[in-house]
C-alpha cells in the first residue's frame, strides 16, 4: 500500500467527512450571513449539544487544553457545560496542557467543534487532506497541542468577529503547534460573524511543532462550497482585507519543493493531498452545491485525474465562491444539506443499487479507499452515518427576516399553535454570570441575535429546529444520547429511528417524513419571528 492510499484509508476511518457551505450577507435573501456544517462521521460521532456560560477568570489563570476524540463520548467533565457532566463509571478527560487565559469569555454553543457564541459569530467544519503531519502532546512522539476544535473554542470565548477569530486560531496554532484528527490531516472552517464571512485552512509544519494557515474573505454577494479538500487557491498577504496567513507559508512550500517560486502561491497546489478515498468524494459535492446555488454557472460534474485523488487538486474545476442567481434562503441551505443528487444524473434514489424502493443509501465496502478496480459509491451530501448538521445565522434586517421568513411559513392557526409548542421546549434564559461578558455584547447595543438550526442524525430525515445561544442551555433532548444504545427521550434517537424505518419502503416513507419535517421548520420560522431573540 501507497503511502497516499494509507492516508486515504486512514482519513475515512478516523476523521468525520463533512461538508460546509458560507453564504456573505448580500448573498442572502434576508442580508444574514450563514455557514453550515454536518457531521459525517463514521456513525459514533457525539451528536450533543452543549452551552458553555459566558464567564469572568482570576488574572493569571491558565485555561486546560483537551485533545481530540473523535467518538462518543467526545468529552467527560465540566470544562464545555452540563451536557459532558461524568455518567456512572466515566473518567475525565484529561487536559494535555494548558495556555494563559483570558479576562472574560463569552457563551456559546459547541458540538465538538464551536457552533456560535453570544455575539453571532458562527462556525462550521470540513476535514481536509494535508502534506504535513503532527501528533498531540501526551501521544507517543507528540509536540502539538492544539487541534482544531479547541482552536474554534479558543475562538468561540475569546472573540466577535469572523477576521478575529482565524486571526487568533491562527497565531495560536504557530505558537503552540497543530495536529490534525488522525495526526496526517488538515482542517478546513467557515467563520461567519453578521458582517463578514471567511475560509480558514490550517495544517500541521514540517516541524510539527507549528502551523501552516490562510484565510480567504468570502467575496460580498457570493457564496462559498466546501467539501473535504482545501478550496483556497492564490494567496496574496498584501491584500489584507481579502487575506490573512501564516508569513512562513512561502518559505516552506519552497524549501520542500511544493512551489517553484513564480507568482502567487497556491494554497491547495502546494499543500493538498488531494481528495479522500476516490476521485469524486469531494468534487460531486462541491459540483451539487455549485449547481444548486448557481446553476447559470453551468460547473462540470467531471473533471481529469492523474491519479484517483489529484483531480480536484490538479484541474482547478470549481472556484473558490460564485455569485448566486438569486438571493439564498435558509431554505437553500437546508435542502443543499439533504441532497443524494436528486434529479441530475447522479440521482442515488434511482437505479438498480437503490434497490426496489429508492434508497439513497450506500454502506461501505471491502477494500482500500482508492482501488480503482473496485471502484466507489458516489459520496451524497445527506449520509446514514450523519450525526447531526447546522446552519448557523447572524445579522440580518429585521424587516427582511420578516419578508423571508413570511416566504417561507404561512402564519396560521396550524402554525402559530405549532410554535406555542415548540417554544415550551426552550430553556428559560439563564441569569447573567456575575462579572462575565454580557451575551451578544458586540459594544453597539444590537443585543443578543444568535440563531442556529440544528438537525440530528441524517439530513435528509430529520427536523432543523432553531436554538439560540441568547436561550442559555439548549433543550434536555438535545443534550443527551450516544450512538450505542437507544434513548427515547433523546432527540438523536428520535430521529435515527425515523431514518432506519424510512428503509422499509423510503420511496414512499421519505414523501411522509419529508412533507412532516417542512412543516415542523415552518413552524420553527413562525416561532423565531414570534420570540424575537432568535
Amino acid at each position: 500500500m501507497t503511502p497516499r492510499s494509507l492516508f486515504a484509508l486512514l482519513a475515512l476511518s478516523s476523521t468525520d467527512a463533512c461538508t460546509m457551505y458560507g453564504v456573505s450577507r448580500t448573498a442572502s435573501a434576508d442580508g444574514s450571513t450563514m455557514v453550515s456544517h454536518s457531521d459525517d462521521g463514521a456513525g459514533d460521532s457525539d451528536s450533543r449539544l452543549s452551552y458553555v456560560p459566558p464567564a469572568r477568570h482570576k488574572p493569571g489563570s491558565m485555561r486546560d487544553i483537551y485533545p481530540t476524540i473523535d467518538e462518543y463520548p467526545k468529552f467527560i467533565g465540566d470544562a464545555f457545560g452540563k451536557t459532558f457532566l461524568p455518567l456512572p463509571g466515566q473518567a475525565l478527560t484529561k487536559p494535555i496542557g494548558q495556555i494563559p487565559q483570558v479576562e472574560a469569555t463569552h457563551g456559546y454553543y459547541l458540538n465538538g467543534y464551536a457552533i456560535q457564541n453570544d455575539c453571532e459569530l458562527s462556525f462550521g467544519e470540513s476535514t481536509a487532506s494535508a502534506v504535513f503531519r503532527a501528533d498531540a502532546v501526551g501521544t507517543p512522539n507528540g509536540t502539538a497541542l492544539l487541534a482544531i476544535e479547541e482552536l474554534s473554542h479558543l475562538a468561540a470565548e475569546r472573540v466577535c468577529t469572523a477576521r478575529e477569530a482565524v486571526q487568533l486560531m491562527g497565531d495560536l496554532a504557530v505558537q503552540y503547534g497543530f495536529f490534525g484528527p488522525d495526526g496526517g490531516a488538515g482542517e478546513m472552517l467557515v467563520v461567519g460573524d453578521p458582517d463578514e464571512v471567511f475560509v480558514f485552512h490550517i495544517l500541521s509544519d514540517p516541524t510539527a511543532r507549528s502551523a501552516i494557515w490562510a484565510a480567504q474573505r468570502v467575496p460580498e454577494g457570493e457564496v462559498m462550497v466546501a467539501a473535504n479538500h482545501f478550496v483556497i487557491r492564490e494567496v496574496d498577504l498584501d491584500d489584507a482585507d481579502r487575506f490573512l496567513g501564516s508569513p512562513h507559508m512561502h518559505r516552506v512550500a519552497l524549501q520542500h519543493g511544493l512551489w517553484d517560486g513564480r507568482g502567487k502561491l497556491d494554497f491547495t497546489a502546494a499543500f493538498s493531498l488531494g481528495e479522500y478515498g476516490n476521485k469524486y468524494y469531494s468534487g460531486r459535492r462541491m459540483w451539487d452545491g455549485f449547481r444548486r446555488f448557481a446553476p447559470s454557472v453551468a460547473l462540470p460534474p467531471a473533471y481529469n485525474s492523474t491519479d484517483p485523488w489529484s483531480g480536484l487538486k490538479e484541474s482547478r474545476p470549481y472556484p473558490f465562491s460564485v455569485p448566486p442567481d438569486a438571493p439564498l434562503a435558509l431554505t437553500d441551505l437546508l435542502a443543499a444539506h439533504r441532497s443524494h443528487y436528486e434529479g441530475t444524473s447522479f440521482d442515488m434514489t434511482r437505479g438498480v443499487a437503490a434497490g426496489p424502493f429508492g434508497s439513497p443509501d450506500r454502506y461501505a465496502v471491502p477494500g482500500t479507499p482508492g482501488d480503482t478496480k473496485r471502484g466507489a459509491w458516489e459520496r451524497s451530501v445527506a449520509i446514514y452515518r450523519a450525526a447531526f448538521a447546522w446552519i448557523a445565522q447572524a445579522g440580518g434586517s429585521a424587516d427582511r427576516d420578516r419578508k423571508q421568513d413570511s416566504a417561507v411559513v404561512d402564519r396560521d392557526s396550524a402554525a402559530a399553535s405549532g410554535a406555542v409548542a415548540l417554544q415550551k421546549l426552550l430553556p428559560d434564559p439563564p441569569p447573567e454570570e456575575t462579572g462575565a461578558l454580557r451575551r451578544g455584547d458586540r459594544g453597539d447595543g444590537c443585543g443578543c441575535r444568535s440563531k442556529i438550526w440544528f438537525g440530528p442524525a441524517d439530513p435528509a430525515t430529520t427536523v432543523f429546529v432553531p436554538l439560540s445561544v441568547c436561550a442559555g442551555p439548549p433543550p434536555e433532548q438535545y443534550t443527551r444520547g450516544g450512538p450505542g444504545k437507544v434513548d427515547r427521550e433523546s432527540a438523536y434517537w428520535a430521529h435515527r429511528y425515523t431514518q432506519n424505518l424510512a428503509q422499509v419502503r423510503y420511496s414512499a416513507m421519505i414523501v411522509d417524513i419529508r412533507a412532516h419535517s417542512l412543516e415542523w421548520e415552518e413552524q420553527g420560522a413562525a416561532l423565531a419571528l414570534q420570540i424575537g431573540a432568535l
